[in-house]
């Protein structure tokens, strides 16, 4: 069974304008909370390229949080950068048992989401209503509400306070509906720690190796030494800081993965040639400042991260 209510798409990007598409596209009761993109999608729809099928839609939108109100369940597809601006989101978008479900980039944004509705609703159930996903996912928004899917799509998800629910597998069954792959896990640090073995390297060297796309990472020879020595560190890290044992065997998965994407380019690199604000802290900042405090040593992720950093401060 899928999860039967109102749902609202928080950041209708890349991430969560396709996937918010998909699933209304399967019948559910999808609204979109759109910032720039809201006269154009008001005017002339969204619209979805995708290898699984093209399609366009004119779902409902609104221009603000007190536009759309409170659902039952959002789906948050924004910028780890932006999380501060999330708070006076959820003041308008949620009630007392709203579900969360983050798919954001890097560690503490389901800790951070939970705290902020805390401080909107009372009870102090805030990790109780909090979901963490993580998507491996290829698509990019290149025009106002023009959405191209490239390939993959696949969502893991956990639940912030302990082991999956039933409420966690209806959630799933949304992902599903909209024809896309979805796991449900009893672990939200692992799936985590998994998806930066990916991003650390890609999204990061997309940036400090000047516009190294996937491809470029995984066939230049001392590139592809660095990200699989940035993997190796991110394993050890994951291990040391949260437990959390990934397999060797992943690593050469995640590499294929890659090569089969082409060049792609990821998230972080099209946000610096833009010049928009990266999301070091989040993929790169929050894994080093955990292995510190573990006591382990990655000097791989502290060096990228002390260049991408420096690279973010000073955008123009």
């Amino acid at each position: 069974m899928s999860f039967a209510g109102r749902i609202g798409i928080i950041g209708a990007g890349a991430l969560g304008a396709l996937y918010g598409a998909r699933i209304a596209r399967a019948g559910h009761d999808v609204h979109f909370l759109l910032r720039g993109d809201y006269e154009a999608v008001q005017r002339d729809g969204l619209k979805v390229f995708s290898p699984q099928g093209d399609f366009e839609m004119r779902p409902p939108v609104y221009p603000s949080p007190g536009a759309m109100g409170p659902c039952d369940l959002l789906i948050v597809g924004m910028k780890a950068t932006d999380i501060a601006a999330l708070a006076p989101i959820l003041a308008h978008t949620t009630h007392a048992e709203t579900v969360v479900l983050t798919l954001q980039n890097g560690l503490g944004n389901e800790e951070a989401i939970a705290a902020m509705l805390d401080a909107l609703h009372s009870g102090g159930t805030g990790r109780g209503r909090v979901i963490g996903g993580v998507a491996f996912l290829c698509s990019n928004r290149t025009a106002p509400g023009v959405i191209h899917h490239m390939s993959y799509g696949r969502v893991r998800m956990a639940e912030l306070a302990g082991p999956a629910l039933d409420r966690t597998r209806a959630i799933a069954q949304l992902f599903l509906d909209a024809e896309f792959g979805c796991e449900v896990s009893d672990s939200l640090a692992t799936i985590r720690w998994e998806k930066l073995v990916w991003n650390i390297p890609f999204n990061s060297l997309g940036v400090a190796a000047h516009h190294a796309d996937s491809q470029v990472c995984v066939t230049d020879d001392e590139l592809l030494r660095v990200s699989r020595g940035l993997m190796e560190e991110v394993v050890a890290a994951a291990r040391a800081a949260d437990g959390v044992e990934i397999a060797p065997a992943f690593i050469d998965l995640m590499m294929k993965y890659t090569l089969d994407m082409g060049p792609y380019r990821s998230s972080m690199q099209l946000d610096h040639e833009a010049g928009r604000p990266l999301e070091v802290e989040a993929i790169l900042g929050e894994p080093v400042r955990r292995a510190r405090a573990a006591g382990i040593a990655v000097p791989r992720m502290e060096m990228l991260y002390a260049i991408v950093r420096r690279v973010d401060a000073v955008r123009v």
